[in-house]
C-alpha cells in the first residue's frame, strides 16, 4: 500500500486534461481526470463512486489491466515523459474502498423482470445479482 506522499505526488502529476485520451483510451471508458482529481482532494470514496459507474473490480483492473495499452498509452504526460500511473491508483482506491467499507455508486436499475445467468463470473457475480432483482 502506498503512503499518502506517494498517493500525493502520483494524482499531482495529472493534468486533469479536458480531452480526456486516457478515458478514451479505456475500454470501460473510466473517468479518469475525474476520479483522480477526487484523490487530489481527499475525497477518496467521491473518487470510488465515480470508478464503480464504469467498474466494480477497481482492485482486480488496477492489478491485472494493460494499462501501457490502454489509458496510460493514451496520457499526454506519456508523450515526453512517464505517463500518470492511473492503474496504480486505481487499485490504490479500490483498496482503501474495501478497508472503509465505500458503498457504490447507486445504478440505474433495468426492472424488466428478465434473469440472466452468468457462468464464472466470480466476485462480480453477487454485484450482478443485487443490480437484476
Amino acid at each position: 500500500m502506498y503512503n499518502n506522499e506517494e498517493i500525493k505526488e502520483k494524482v499531482d502529476y495529472c493534468l486533469n486534461c479536458k480531452v480526456k485520451p486516457c478515458t478514451k483510451g479505456c475500454p470501460l471508458n473510466n473517468d479518469i481526470p475525474e476520479f483522480i482529481n477526487n484523490i487530489k482532494q481527499e475525497k477518496y470514496e467521491q473518487a470510488y463512486k465515480i470508478l464503480s459507474r464504469t467498474t466494480v473490480l477497481q482492485s482486480i483492473c488496477g492489478r491485472v489491466c494493460p494499462h501501457m495499452n490502454q489509458c496510460m498509452g493514451s496520457c499526454i504526460r506519456g508523450i515526453k515523459s512517464n505517463p500518470v500511473s492511473i492503474g496504480e491508483l486505481e487499485y490504490y482506491l479500490g483498496d482503501l474502498a474495501i478497508e472503509n467499507g465505500f458503498s457504490m455508486e447507486e445504478l440505474d436499475k433495468d426492472c424488466s423482470g428478465k434473469k440472466v445467468a452468468i457462468i464464472g463470473s466470480g466476485p462480480a457475480r453477487t454485484y450482478l445479482c443485487r443490480i437484476s432483482s
